[in-house]
């Protein structure tokens, strides 16, 4: 038996959200704060390269469930391994490699909304705790490139951020993107849309769990604005 541990093909509200917090030094257990910046804060995301999805595979030894209903208790992994008939666990998990996009990040509840957006910026140039995407294992491959823009639509604001994009060393942003947004703010553009369900609006950070929210999504031309 084993588990497969899935990536989406673009970041997740509340992975992005989870970046947020750990930047500023909120931790998961920390229900009022997490719920604020649920509460608070729109999310967006624009994918300017989808990347490949690769595999990797975890083993980890294990003892039949048979074998420790034999022992009243198993105090450390020492204990268990020590009662023998072991078996051996495969996982599969997945990863985006050479993935870019932009997060966009705005107040939608004023009264939700501990940090202002010039506090959430500054955070990420210096974060209290150390900032992944996802896994442990997979820190960002370049610094967070975070900034305020004042803009009269989304489309606006991210084409603002990306141009003169050079921290990829030559990577030049395609004409065509991909766009998934949320409801609560103008949008800046009138191509049709499809409206998917997404499971990552967060519940509660401690305890993982997490609902459905409508996720919109349009391939827009970032040439055009």
């Amino acid at each position: 038996m084993g588990e497969m541990r899935s990536s989406w093909s673009r970041p997740s509200r509340s992975a992005v959200l989870g970046m947020v917090a750990a930047a500023l030094g909120i931790r998961r257990d920390d229900e009022e704060a997490q719920n604020r910046l649920q509460a608070g804060y729109g999310f967006s995301v624009m994918v300017l390269q989808p990347g490949i999805m690769i595999q990797d595979f975890h083993t980890i030894q294990s003892v039949h469930s048979s074998s420790l209903k034999k022992m009243n208790h198993v105090m450390t992994r020492r204990d268990e391994m020590n009662l023998g008939d072991s078996e051996t666990i495969l996982s599969r998990r997945e990863y985006l490699c050479d993935h870019v996009s932009v997060a966009c990040v705005w107040i939608r509840d004023a009264e939700s909304a501990q940090f202002s957006l010039e506090e959430i910026a500054a955070s990420f140039r210096n974060p209290v705790f150390c900032l992944y995407l996802g896994r442990k294992s997979c820190p960002p491959a370049l610094p967070v490139h975070a900034r305020v823009i004042q803009a009269d639509s989304l489309k606006s604001a991210l084409v603002q951020h990306i141009e003169g994009f050079d921290l990829l060393n030559g990577f030049r942003v395609p004409d065509r993107v991909s766009l998934y947004f949320e409801d609560g703010i103008d949008i800046g553009f009138d191509d049709p849309v499809m409206v998917m369900k997404r499971r990552d609006n967060i519940l509660s950070r401690s305890r993982w769990q997490f609902s459905d929210r409508n996720e919109y999504y349009a391939r827009i031309s970032v040439s055009e604005v």
